[in-house]
């Protein structure tokens, strides 16, 4: 009655009592490894100075792997500097399952990341940089046949990858099977037109309101590194790459978070 690769709900509980079951196999959860880098950050507790940022990624990727199911390592924050991100990044891959690198937003920060991930084993770097807005100096890899994902800086950024290729990844590994996350999705109205770079996908993120039988969804605008407007927006409408923007008073599917 309850197939292997099925999560374990309060009616698959009562199940398993029903049958005189108290216990069964389970897949452990997934161990991510997270590690953030940036000669500016400094940790939430400290007041940062002149040209320094409280680490955001660390905190917000962390709750995305919770929710998904997997069990958050953290590693702290690490400069960017090659062999200390290479020492940390080793240890992690050793003792978690997938590692996760949030690349801070100094020069050169991206090519440290690079260079670490190929001098850990191979094949290494297999993507750096995907056709997606916001997020486009990603980097996927593995290293001893675990998975490494470099994601960018800006908050906003890190939280919509993190949902393209780290979700997914965690359901795969709890045996749930590598599927998109489970969200909702509602269709609305665009409130306002939006422009789109052919070639690309972007991720417009939206607040959603109902006005009558319909629902509006509202872009919420900011750069990338406002983690503000990640707490403002309510899903994001998807825009294909073949696609070159959305005019107002379009129907879209919004994905809510």
């Amino acid at each position: 009655m309850i197939k292997a690769g099925s999560r374990i709900r309060p009616q698959e509980m009562g199940v398993l009592a029903g049958v005189g079951l108290t216990s069964c196999p389970v897949v452990q959860k997934p161990r991510i490894g997270i590690i953030s880098t940036g000669d500016e950050i400094v940790e939430p507790g400290r007041v940062p100075g002149p040209g320094q940022v409280r680490d955001i990624n660390s905190y917000a990727v962390a709750g995305m792997v919770e929710e998904a199911g997997g069990q958050a390592v953290q590693y702290g924050i690490v400069q960017d500097e090659f062999a200390q991100l290479e020492r940390v990044m080793k240890q992690a891959v050793e003792e978690t399952d997938i590692v996760v690198v949030s690349g801070g937003s100094s020069v050169g920060a991206r090519d440290v990341t690079y260079a670490v991930i190929n001098s850990l084993g191979k094949p290494g770097v297999l993507v750096h940089g995907v056709s997606v807005k916001p997020g486009k100096p990603t980097i996927l890899g593995v290293v001893g046949g675990k998975a490494v994902i470099g994601l960018p800086g800006h908050p906003a950024s890190a939280m919509v990858l993190a949902d393209i290729f780290l979700v997914p990844l965690i359901k795969a590994y709890s045996g749930l099977g590598f599927t998109p996350p489970d969200r909702r999705i509602i269709r609305a109205v665009m409130s306002r037109s939006m422009a789109s770079a052919s070639g690309r996908t972007d991720y417009i993120r939206v607040a959603v309101r109902r006005t009558g039988d319909r629902y509006i969804a509202e872009p919420v605008l900011g750069k990338s590194g406002l983690i503000s407007t990640m707490v403002r927006a309510d899903g994001v409408v998807v825009i294909p790459m073949a696609k070159e923007g959305l005019e107002a008073g379009e129907e879209v599917e919004v994905i809510l978070f």
